[in-house]
């Protein structure tokens, strides 16, 4: 269930069930919102250890994963004060020490934004995920998961797995002004150097087969799939815009409506 991939229920019920108690109430405090969520991934990660320790790597991956999860919630929607800052640091260390361990081959990557501006940042951080069989003479087609909002590259593991299943990749990105995105989140240009970075470096992959890549854009990030599917539409066999708004979304109307919906952007 959306936010919570690679998370349990049990994991979560003591963390919920001390905000309840709490007296957090708006304005909030996000720094002691976040709190709860951190002992009980902690307690997840040490586990982890162990399991690898012991050489139980699926279980391993799990409880990191599931660490993962518990950092995501506490940094969400937007990482805006320094506990869900670190939150969202912890969320990245987790999820790629349980990522590395799932099946095929994972990769933490610092793409080259080789199209950036003065302002914009040298790399653009994905994760890459492949077929254990994929190489230069076998590669395979890929999905650029573009991410929403909210939603950030360490949600990717639901998806990637059944685009492995079907042998293809993926690599999971931000959009301007989330996450780690290098983009000028000011700039209403800065996302078409984004992707020009991106599929120049896709390019240079022989294990990526150049001639079967799809941009698939999750709520907001469906924005920037219809985007891509124009401004780039001769380098993409295909996108799909998953939720995506356009139009009205970007009118004064409902961006007054905005903070008054499922959770404040505050």
């Amino acid at each position: 269930i959306y936010p919570f991939f690679d998370g349990k229920l049990e994991d979560f019920e003591p963390v919920f069930t001390e905000l309840i108690k709490s007296t957090l109430r708006p304005p909030y405090d996000f720094d002691a919102y976040a709190a709860p969520f951190f002992p009980v991934a902690s307690a997840l990660e040490q586990c982890a250890q162990v399991a690898k320790k012991l050489n139980h790597l699926p279980l391993a991956s799990t409880l990191y994963l599931r660490a993962a999860a518990l950092y995501r919630i506490a940094r969400f929607p937007i990482p805006r004060s320094l506990k869900q800052k670190e939150a969202w640091i912890l969320n990245k260390a987790a999820y790629v020490k349980g990522a590395e361990l799932l099946p095929g081959k994972f990769s933490d990557i610092e793409i080259p934004h080789t199209h950036r501006i003065e302002g914009e940042g040298l790399t653009i951080p994905v994760y890459m995920r492949l077929p254990a069989h994929v190489s230069p003479t076998t590669p395979v087609p890929c999905i650029i998961q573009i991410f929403g909002l909210d939603g950030y590259r360490t949600e990717m593991t639901h998806a990637s797995n059944k685009h492995l299943a079907r042998g293809w990749g993926t690599i999971g990105v931000e959009i301007p002004g989330t996450g780690d995105c290098p983009a000028l989140r000011h700039d209403p240009t800065s996302p078409d150097r984004l992707w020009s970075s991106l599929l120049d470096w896709m390019d240079e992959r022989e294990e990526l087969d150049r001639n079967r890549r799809v941009a698939w854009g999750l709520s907001t990030g469906g924005y920037y799939a219809m985007r891509i599917a124009h401004t780039h539409r001769e380098r993409l066999t295909g996108a799909v815009s998953h939720g995506g708004g356009c139009h009205r979304m970007f009118e004064p109307e409902w961006l007054d409506k905005v903070d008054h919906l499922e959770y404040p952007f505050e």
